[in-house]
C-alpha cells in the first residue's frame, strides 16, 4: 500500500511539473469562432466568404499568417458521439482556414457566416478528431496541431475554435428567468410567514 501511495504521490509531482512547463511556453494562438471574430496574438485575423477549394461550399474563411499544412479538423459535441461532427474546420495548404458548422433543424435566419452545412470528407486529406468543451450554447477546443497534423504551421501556433456563441438575447432572457424566479420565490416566502 506505501508503494502505491508513493507512485501515486510521484506521478501527480511530474504531472503538475509537465503542465507548468507546458504552460510557460505557451507560443501564438490564433482564436476563431463561426461569426468571423478571429485574431493571432490579439491582432486581427482577417476572414470573408469564400469557396473552400475541395467541395466547392462557399463558407467563413480567415486568411492565416502562413500556409499551414492541409486537412481536417472535426470537432463533436461533448456527450454521446454523434455519427458526424457538428463543426469542420479545413486547411487547405495555402494560407486559407474555412470554418464549416452544422444546419440545425431549429436554425434560424439569420445565419451566422459558418452555418453552412459541413463539407464531405476528401479522400487522402488526413483529419483530426477533437471533443469540444461546455455545454450548449458555448462549446470551444483548444487544439495543438504538432507533428504535420492539419494546420501545424512554422510559427509554433496553437488554436481556440470557439464553435456556439450564445445570442445577446440568450443571456437577457436567462437573466429574466432568474429575476423572476427569485421573485416569485421571494413572494412564496412572505405569504408563507403571514
Amino acid at each position: 500500500m506505501k508503494q502505491l501511495i508513493k507512485i501515486l504521490a510521484l506521478s501527480a509531482i511530474t504531472a503538475i511539473v509537465a503542465v507548468t512547463t507546458a504552460l510557460g511556453q505557451a507560443g501564438p494562438l490564433i482564436t476563431v469562432d463561426e461569426l468571423g471574430n478571429g485574431n493571432f496574438n490579439g491582432q486581427p485575423l482577417q476572414s470573408l466568404k469564400q469557396a473552400d477549394p475541395f467541395s466547392g461550399i462557399v463558407t467563413l474563411t480567415y486568411v492565416l499568417p502562413f500556409p499551414g499544412v492541409p486537412g481536417d479538423v472535426n470537432l463533436f459535441e461533448s456527450g454521446p458521439q454523434p455519427s458526424q461532427p457538428s463543426d469542420v474546420i479545413r486547411f487547405d495548404g495555402h494560407g486559407f482556414m474555412y470554418f464549416f458548422s452544422e444546419l440545425e433543424a431549429t436554425d434560424q435566419p439569420p445565419f451566422d457566416p459558418a452555418d453552412v452545412g459541413l463539407p464531405p470528407p476528401v479522400a487522402g486529406l488526413q483529419f483530426v478528431n477533437l471533443v469540444e468543451n461546455g455545454g450548449e450554447g458555448f462549446n470551444d477546443v483548444l487544439y495543438n496541431p504538432a507533428g504535420g497534423l492539419p494546420g501545424d504551421n512554422t510559427a509554433g501556433a496553437s488554436y481556440h475554435f470557439i464553435s456556439d456563441i450564445p445570442e445577446p438575447g440568450t443571456g437577457l432572457l436567462a437573466a429574466l428567468g432568474a429575476g423572476l424566479f427569485l421573485a416569485l420565490k421571494s413572494r412564496r416566502q412572505s405569504q408563507e410567514r403571514s
